[in-house]
C-alpha cells in the first residue's frame, strides 16, 4: 500500500517513479520511499514469444526449496534413460521383472551419489544389473554384458568395482557350479546331460575343497569339469570344443586339468567316484600354485647344497625348506611355531628379564630350525645359543661393576632423586635383553625385509673376518677463496659476493659504505 500524504509538509501531491523505485513529494521534494520492490509482472522476448520473469513469493516471505527447472528436468532425463537401458539389457538376457526393479533401485542410489556424472549411462546401467545377478546368483557373466554393449570387459569391470565400493554393497564370490548347467546345455549332450551336470558339480566341489577354485575364473573351472564329466560318462569332448563354449583359452583348461590331476579325487576309479564321500578324502596342504613352485625349488636343491649360487641360492634353499615343511603331513597351521615355554610365562602381564630372555631363546631356536646361516649351513639351536649368548655373563659383571662404582653417588641423592633413578633403571633394559630382542627382531623380519637382513649378515661376516667397512665421509664446504674480513663493510661485501653474486654489481658502493660505517 503506497503512502498518500507527505510526512513533512502534509501535501497530497505524491508521485511514484517506478524506474527509480522512489516515492517523491512534489511540493517539498522529500523522498518518502526508496528501493521499492516492483510488484508487477515483467516479461522478456524470446524466439517462442514473451515469457514472464521471476518467481512467485508469498506474503509470509518464505518459499519452498526446490531445484531449478533445468536441473530437475536433466535429473529426470538421466533417471529415465537409465531405467530404459536397464530394461533393454534385461530383455536381452531374459531377466525377470524382480531383477529389473532391484537394478533400478541401485541405479537411483548411484544417481543420488552423482556416480553417473562423466560415465556412460549404458555402462552404469549394466553394472547395476550385474550387481543384482551376482547377489541372486544367476548364470550370467560379465562378458555377457560386454557382448551386448560391445565394450571391453575391463571397462565394465572397473565401473562395477567402483560402484560396489561407493554404495558398500556386499557381493558374494562367484560359484562356478551355477554356470555348469548353462555350458553343458550349449554343448548339446542329448540324453546324458543330467548325469553330466551332477558329476560336474561334484567335480567342482572337489576342486573347491583342494584350493583350485580360489582366485580362478569360473569359466576355466567349468571347462575342466565338463571335459572330465563327459569322459566319465563315455563322451569324448576335446578341450578345444569346450573352450569355444566357455569362452576361455585352450591352455587354461589344460592347466586346470593338470592341477586337478594332482588331487586325491582324480585317483579314484569310475566305480568309486559315486560311492565315496569326497569330504573323507585327503586334502592338499597347499594350493596347486605353491605345489608347482615347490617342484621348481626341488630342481634348485643341488645347486643350493653346493653353495655356488650365492645369496640367491640361500633364498632359494630357505624357500624350499619352508615349502617342504608346509607340504608335509603335519596338521599344524601354516603360520605357527612350537615353543618349549610354559603357558604361565607367556600369559604373565609383567614378565621378568629372565622370563623374557627364555622366551626369546625359545622363539629364536624355533625359527632357526627352518632357516639358513649366511654361509649356507643349517643353524642348530645349540649353535645359535652359543654364538648369541656367550657374553651374557661378562655383560652382567660389567653392569654390576658400574652399579657398584656409582653406589656412593646414589646414596647422596635425595628421596625424589632416588625414586627417579629407580624408575629410569626399570625402563632401561640390560645388555642381555637388548641382544635377545635384537636377534628376535632380525629373525622375525628376515623374510619381510630380505635385503636388509642380507646386508646385516654381510656386515657381521666382514666384522668377523676383520675387514674394515668404509663409511662415507661427509665434509663441510670450506670457503678458502675468501680471506678474513678487516671490518664490517668488507664482511658484508664478501657475504653478498658469496650468496648474491649478481646483486653486488647493482648497488651504490658509496651509500653501502656509509650505511655500515655509521652503524660502526
Amino acid at each position: 500500500m503506497t503512502q498518500s500524504v507527505c510526512n513533512y509538509c502534509g501535501s497530497t501531491q505524491i508521485e511514484i517513479y517506478q524506474h527509480l523505485g522512489e516515492l517523491l513529494c512534489q511540493d517539498c521534494g522529500a523522498v518518502l520511499q526508496e528501493n521499492a520492490v516492483l510488484e508487477g509482472i515483467q516479461y522478456s522476448e524470446t524466439q517462442t514469444g514473451s515469457t514472464a520473469l521471476g518467481q512467485f513469493i508469498p506474503t509470509a516471505g518464505s518459499r519452498r526449496l526446490t531445484l531449478a527447472y533445468g536441473s530437475w528436468q536433466s535429473r529426470e532425463q538421466v533417471i529415465n534413460r537409465g531405467y530404459h537401458n536397464i530394461q533393454r539389457i534385461a530383455d536381452y538376457l531374459r531377466l525377470s521383472e524382480q531383477h529389473v526393479e532391484a537394478a533400478k533401485r541401485i541405479y537411483l542410489l548411484a544417481v543420488q551419489r552423482n556416480f553417473t556424472m562423466g560415465r556412460n549411462n549404458l555402462h552404469v546401467a549394466s553394472c547395476c544389473l550385474y550387481t543384482i545377478c551376482r547377489r541372486e546368483k544367476t548364470p550370467h557373466l560379465l562378458i555377457d554384458f560386454s557382448d551386448i554393449l560391445q565394450t571391453p570387459v575391463k571397462t565394465i569391470g572397473q565401473i562395477f568395482m567402483k560402484l560396489v565400493r561407493m554404495l558398500h554393497i556386499s557381493v558374494p564370490n562367484v560359484d562356478p557350479s551355477i554356470f555348469f548347467e548353462r555350458f553343458a546345455t550349449q554343448l548339446h549332450l542329448k540324453d546324458n546331460i543330467q548325469k553330466i551336470i551332477v558329476t560336474g558339480n561334484r567335480i567342482i566341489q572337489a576342486m573347491n575343497r583342494d584350493w583350485i577354485c580360489t582366485g580362478r575364473r569360473p569359466t576355466g573351472l567349468c571347462g575342466a569339469a565338463l571335459v572330465v564329466a563327459a569322459r566319465f560318462h563315455g563322451i569324448h569332448l576335446s578341450a578345444e570344443a569346450v573352450s569355444s563354449v566357455v569362452r576361455i583359452s585352450h591352455p587354461t583348461i589344460l592347466k586346470r586339468l593338470s592341477e586337478f590331476k594332482e588331487t586325491s579325487t582324480a585317483h579314484l576309479k569310475v566305480s568309486e567316484f559315486d560311492k565315496v564321500d569326497l569330504e573323507s578324502l585327503p586334502k592338499l596342504n597347499l594350493p596347486p600354485c605353491l605345489l608347482s613352485k615347490l617342484a621348481a625349488k626341488k630342481k634348485a636343491l643341488e645347486s643350493c647344497k653346493k653353495g655356488d649360487a650365492g645369496a640367491d641360492s640361500d633364498s632359494t634353499c630357505s624357500d624350499f625348506d619352508r615349502l617342504s615343511y608346509l607340504n608335509s603331513g603335519s596338521n599344524s597351521p601354516i603360520d605357527t611355531i612350537n615353543l618349549n615355554v610354559a603357558n604361565d610365562i607367556l600369559c604373565t602381564d609383567e614378565p621378568t628379564p629372565t622370563q623374557i630372555d627364555s622366551i626369546a631363546r625359545s622363539i629364536i631356536e624355533s625359527l632357526t630350525n627352518y632357516s639358513d646361516s649366511p654361509d649356507g649351513d643349517t643353524v642348530t639351536p645349540e649353535r645359535t645359543t652359543q654364538n648369541n649368548y656367550d657374553k651374557s655373563d661378562s655383560t652382567d659383571k660389567t653392569l654390576s661393576s658400574e652399579y657398584g662404582a656409582n653406589e656412593e653417588e646414589l646414596c647422596e641423592l635425595s628421596s625424589d632423586d632416588e625414586d627417579d633413578v629407580a624408575v629410569f633403571s626399570e625402563m632401561i633394559l640390560p645388555e642381555s635383553e637388548k641382544r635377545a630382542k635384537t636377534l628376535l627382531w632380525d629373525e622375525v623380519t628376515k623374510d619381510i625385509m630380505p635385503q636388509v637382513w642380507r646386508r646385516q649378515m654381510e656386515r657381521k661376516r666382514r666384522e668377523q673376518l676383520g675387514q674394515v667397512v668404509k663409511k662415507r665421509k661427509y665434509c663441510r664446504r670450506v670457503y678458502s677463496d675468501y680471506p678474513e674480513a678487516q671490518d664490517a663493510v668488507e664482511s658484508a661485501r664478501m657475504a653478498l659476493q658469496r650468496h648474491a653474486k649478481g646483486f653486488i654489481n647493482h648497488i651504490n658502493n658509496d651509500v653501502f659504505n656509509s650505511l655500515l660505517s655509521q652503524g660502526s
